[in-house]
C-alpha cells in the first residue's frame, strides 16, 4: 500500500487538470508567487484614496435615506402641521354634519295635498328644525281660527326624513259650519324653486281635485321658511280663512 498518495476523503473537488499537492510542496513556486504578489510598484496616495473612498461610501448610505425620513421627522414632530390637519379633519366633520342635516332639496311642487295628511298616521314632529308659525298675516292671534298645539312631521322626499313640520287648524264660520286646514312649514334651503310671494296672498292660489276632495293651496316664503297653507275646500273655503287672517292683522 502506497503510503505517501494524498486522502481524497475530503469534501472539496479536484480540478480534472490539476495535480492535486504539486505546487503546495513546491518552495520555488512559493518564492515566486511572494515575489510577484509584493514587488508590485504600488503609486503613491493609492493607500489614501482607496481608503478615503471607502469612507465616504460608508457615509452615503445614511443619507440616502435621509429624503424619506426627514419628512417624516418633521411631521411628527412640528406641532403646527399636526394642528392643521386636526383643524380640517374637524372642518370635514362639521361640513358633513351640515350637509346630512340640510337634507335632499325637493320641489316646491311635492308639498300639496297629495301628501298624506291624516294626522292619525304621521308621526310627531322630531324638532330638527325650529317649528314656528309665520310672523305674518294673523296666525298667532286668538279667536275664530284655531291653531292646534300638536306638530307632526311629514315626509315628501324619497330620504325617508321628515321634510316637513305640520300643524292643523280650524276656522269656525258660523251655522255650526267649519273649514279645516294644514299649515306646512319647510326650511327655505330644502326647497326649489322658492314661492315668489312674501305672505299669504288668495290671489295666488292652486285649486286640486283629488279622490279624495278638493283642496285650495297657498304657498310663501318668510324669512328662512317656506310656508304651504292647505285648505281642505275651494274657493270659499279659502275666502274665509283669508277674510279670518286679515281681520286677525288688522
Amino acid at each position: 500500500m502506497n503510503t505517501s498518495e494524498p486522502s481524497r476523503s475530503s469534501g472539496f473537488p479536484e480540478s480534472e487538470n490539476t495535480d492535486s499537492g504539486h505546487y503546495a510542496a513546491d518552495p520555488v513556486f512559493d518564492a515566486q508567487l511572494n515575489r510577484t504578489l509584493f514587488d508590485v510598484n504600488v503609486p503613491d496616495g493609492l493607500r489614501e484614496t482607496l481608503l478615503k473612498s471607502l469612507s465616504d461610501h460608508e457615509s452615503v448610505d445614511p443619507v440616502s435615506n435621509s429624503p424619506m425620513d426627514a419628512p417624516r421627522k418633521r411631521f411628527r414632530h412640528n406641532p403646527n402641521i399636526l394642528a392643521g390637519l386636526s383643524a380640517c379633519l374637524v372642518f370635514a366633520a362639521i361640513l358633513t354634519y351640515f350637509w346630512a342635516a340640510r337634507g335632499p332639496v325637493i320641489e316646491l311642487a311635492r308639498f300639496g295635498p297629495e301628501l298624506n295628511l291624516d294626522s292619525r298616521l304621521l308621526p310627531e314632529f322630531d324638532q330638527h328644525f325650529p317649528a314656528r308659525l309665520p310672523e305674518q298675516g294673523g296666525w298667532n292671534s286668538r279667536g275664530h281660527l284655531t291653531i292646534y298645539n300638536k306638530t307632526y312631521g311629514v315626509v315628501a322626499g324619497t330620504a325617508g326624513i321628515q321634510d316637513a313640520a305640520a300643524r292643523f287648524f280650524r276656522l269656525r264660520t258660523g251655522n255650526n259650519r267649519s273649514v279645516f286646514g294644514a299649515l306646512l312649514q319647510i326650511p327655505a334651503s330644502q326647497v326649489s324653486p322658492l314661492p315668489a310671494q312674501t305672505s299669504f296672498d288668495p290671489g295666488q292660489v292652486e285649486y286640486s281635485q283629488l279622490d279624495k276632495g278638493n283642496y285650495a293651496t297657498v304657498r310663501w316664503i318668510e324669512n328662512d321658511q317656506v310656508y304651504v297653507c292647505i285648505v281642505f275646500g275651494g274657493a270659499r273655503e279659502l275666502e274665509a280663512l283669508g277674510r279670518a287672517l286679515q281681520s286677525a292683522s288688522a
